[in-house]
């Protein structure tokens, strides 16, 4: 099964973040196995061949990098750009965030905390690039289907940006968690392959805690 037009992303970190949040039709996480780079003066092509953990389908996803040769960023940057994502809407970014903070309390050791914290803020200041200046909620054209239109009209508080602008007061900053997440490129890999193994066993869409509003 194959995806024929490729899904514009910001950075490798991005392609990682899409396939969390797009699982196969069964529910299974895709696990990538392999990956062809195509290249010119313009974009990179990454395409990825993945195996659903739960049913073994396996499925071709194609993205695109304007950045030639991918983002030369930090190892885990999300989107080194002010322009909001095309390849996630704001619900799957804060789903995402909930993720990583929900995960905080069963890490055990303070560089995996780090990047579990990293990773939220990240996704969290993705979801609000989504908001104009005068916006207090995501704009329309930040709700990309119904299941995202629907959790927003549900749960609106959750959404509104003082919120968001709160959990990211309550986290580190950016520089402090990247300092603390000093894991090589190969161990880095390997975190990987465990964390995609654990969100078989978890349903790790349900909302933090501390920031679930009454």
């Amino acid at each position: 099964m194959r995806s024929d037009l490729p899904v514009h992303v910001h950075s490798v970190q991005e392609e990682y973040f899409y396939l969390m949040v797009h699982p196969c039709v069964c529910g299974g996480v895709w696990l990538s196995d392999s990956q062809e780079i195509e290249h010119d003066e313009a974009r990179v092509l990454h395409e990825a061949a993945a195996t659903c953990s739960a049913c073994g389908t396996r499925r071709t996803f194609r993205f695109q990098l304007d950045a030639p040769g991918g983002s030369k960023g930090p190892i885990r940057q999300v989107n080194p750009t002010a322009g909001p994502s095309r390849a996630l809407d704001v619900v799957e970014w804060m789903n995402l965030a909930e993720f990583y903070l929900g995960r905080i309390e069963q890490l055990t050791e303070s560089v995996r905390k780090a990047q579990s914290l990293l990773d939220a803020r990240q996704c969290l200041e993705e979801a609000l690039k989504f908001y104009r200046p005068q916006d207090d909620g995501p704009p329309a054209s930040a709700l990309w289907s119904d299941a995202s239109r629907r959790k927003v009209a549900e749960g609106a508080g959750t959404f509104r940006r003082a919120t968001l602008e709160a959990m990211l007061d309550r986290l580190p900053p950016l520089d402090r968690l990247r300092q603390a997440d000093s894991l090589d490129q190969k161990t880095f890999e390997k975190a990987v392959r465990e964390r995609a193994k654990a969100r078989g066993r978890r349903k790790w869409w349900q909302f933090w805690k501390p920031f679930q509003r009454e």
